[in-house]
């Protein structure tokens, strides 16, 4: 009776058919990842990681990139079935030119019948970009749910209502991916150039003036725990600005 109660409950209809299948489509997906950076170190050539005129390089270990993700849990979403998911821990590694995240937490059902169990999600940096506030930030995409100790009801322990728990939390992926907050590396990466102006006493007067400074990550390579990041500066025409008359 618990059982049936407990997949009615949390959706019988989520179970995978084949959960050998879709943990090689996971193991697809990582080793595509991997095959990707490895290529990315191919196409490095000995001294040309970076046009030095115009990039600039750099260098996060992989304890910082932890603690900058430590730093923004605990984070609980909540789900469908009444579930609430909250990841509290996070663990980066770096393999085959991959920065790869481990998120550790737990799921709860917050009404009867009350299951509650440990999430491991893994997945790895992506997309880093330098966003208008003027940060380094890269998001997290997800590769794969776990979940493992379940407790609560008897029929909590059954496979089919752990597997029915673990399909739930894999479809609401998208819903946690975008509340987990991206890593934000501490750099303060300006958006202008500014040159003051001279004058206008004297014998010599030169008019202020700035120009845009765009930054991008151009390239993002993790080797020898740690993570290059190579920054392209794209800098704009100058043009006249208004003399600071406060000084």
């Amino acid at each position: 009776m618990w059982l049936s109660v407990m997949l009615v409950v949390l959706g019988t209809a989520c179970v995978r058919a084949d959960p050998v299948a879709e943990e090689r489509i996971v193991e697809r997906d990582q080793l595509l990842r991997e095959v990707e950076g490895l290529r990315e170190l191919e196409n490095v050539a000995p001294g040309k990681l970076m046009d030095r005129e115009h990039e600039v390089l750099i260098s996060v270990r992989d304890t910082l990139l932890q603690s900058l993700l430590a730093a923004t849990l605990p984070v609980s979403v909540d789900i469908r079935n009444d579930i609430t998911v909250t990841v509290t821990g996070a663990r980066v590694t770096f393999r085959s030119n991959v920065a790869r995240v481990a998120l550790s937490g737990h799921a709860r059902r917050r009404s009867f019948p009350r299951v509650a169990a440990i999430v491991r999600l893994r997945g790895a940096l992506d997309e880093f970009s330098v966003d208008a506030a003027q940060g380094l930030r890269s998001r997290i995409a997800i590769d794969a749910v776990e979940i493992d100790a379940p407790t609560g009801a008897i029929s909590a322990l059954d496979p089919l209502v752990i597997e029915a728990l673990r399909s739930i939390v894999e479809r609401s992926l998208p819903e946690l991916t975008s509340a987990i907050p991206a890593l934000s590396i501490p750099v303060r990466l300006d958006q202008n150039m500014t040159l003051p102006g001279f004058g206008p006493d004297g014998a010599l007067s030169i008019t202020p003036s700035a120009a845009p400074l765009r930054m991008s990550a151009s390239r993002v390579i993790a080797f020898q725990n740690r993570l290059w990041i190579v920054l392209r500066a794209e800098l704009g025409a100058f043009a006249a600005v208004a003399r600071d008359t406060t000084r």
